[in-house]
């Protein structure tokens, strides 16, 4: 009987949870919304290709990649207790900054979260409307956009992706540690696919049943957070997993918060940008913008983002790569 690859030995566990884990997803998302169960396949894109990257390259250099079954429950935790617990911390942050900013006026904290929690704005009236526009435009309103996408989402979201990292870094044995110098991107890559699918299902959902979409502000919407948002997730985990990487396997000084520090600035100004974008046409919140102005500025800024965080991404994969060569160079010139 053949032996399976290395790195891909499965518990019987891990196989129920991976053949279980995603029609069961399907399932509950199809009970709650027969809309969004029938698109939330495309939320598992990201997930499927990145698994037949990791297959492609297990199969070429396994000594350096992660084990395929600690990914699986990496994966499987994330989404779960790990949403759960930024979820928590979120609302921790969310509640403290509105208290500081409307612990003096009751009133105007009960109107902003009302219009907060807006789906839609058909319906109100002028003056409603006007009411809401000045919210949006209030400088509280900037504040606590700035807090909830720097810090609450930006800081906590990439902190739960480097958990994982510091996960591997106490895996296995020094010496197995030692020859893993690419493994955590793969633990780091299991734990954002994980949000990533969970965050996008939960867009989708919010999209079909509370804003009322068409199919092609539907479409959009998929493309926006499958394409670009998942993109984005991806990118931001390989990010601190290679200069992770670069701390513990090529000596470079580098704090935790250093390592995370890239990934949440591009996040919080990826987030800061599509609320600003709600803003600037009167929106408490997040409804996604309708004019052409706002929505190119959106979609330029966000791609520019995410392009930018793919270029200083690549760039560190190239840098770690070409320190490979010089030391494998340089290890042949002393065996000489």
């Amino acid at each position: 009987m053949s032996q399976p690859p290395p790195n891909t030995t499965l518990s019987l566990s891990a196989r129920l949870l991976t053949y279980i884990g995603p029609p069961s997803v399907i399932l509950l998302t199809f009970l709650a919304s027969p809309t969004t169960g029938l698109i939330s396949p495309l939320a598992f894109l990201p997930t499927t290709y990145a698994y037949r990257k990791w297959v492609k390259s297990n199969n070429q250099n396994p000594h350096r990649r992660g084990e395929l079954e600690p990914m699986i429950y990496t994966y499987a935790v994330a989404g779960t207790v790990g949403l759960l617990g930024v979820g928590l911390t979120q609302m921790a942050v969310v509640k403290a900054v509105s208290f500081l900013l409307f612990h003096h006026d009751t009133q105007a904290s009960k109107d902003f979260w009302a219009e907060f929690g807006r789906g839609s704005v058909e319906g109100l009236t002028s003056d409603e409307l006007a009411k809401r526009v000045g919210i949006a435009w209030s400088w509280k309103n900037w504040v606590l956009n700035g807090a909830l996408t720097f810090i609450a989402a930006g800081l906590g979201e990439e902190i739960l992706k480097y958990l994982p990292i510091a996960y591997a870094c106490r895996r296995g044995t020094a010496e197995e540690r030692k020859k893993r110098n690419r493994a955590y991107v793969d633990y780091a890559l299991s734990g954002a696919l994980s949000f990533a699918l969970v965050e996008n299902i939960g867009f989708l959902y919010a999209s079909v049943e509370t804003g009322n979409e068409s199919w092609s502000r539907l479409a959009l919407s998929v493309f926006e957070r499958v394409i670009i948002g998942g993109t984005g997730h991806i990118t931001m985990a390989v990010l601190t997993a290679l200069r992770a990487i670069r701390r513990d396997y090529y000596g470079d000084q580098l704090s935790w918060l250093q390592i995370i520090s890239p990934a949440v600035l591009y996040h919080g100004t990826f987030d800061f940008v599509c609320f600003g974008a709600s803003a600037w046409e009167g929106n408490v919140g997040w409804i996604h913008p309708t004019g052409l102005g706002p929505t190119s500025v959106l979609f330029g800024s966000c791609l520019g983002l995410v392009g930018t965080a793919m270029w200083q991404t690549s760039r560190e994969w190239r840098g770690l790569e070409e320190r490979d060569s010089m030391m494998e160079a340089s290890k042949g010139q002393k065996e000489k």
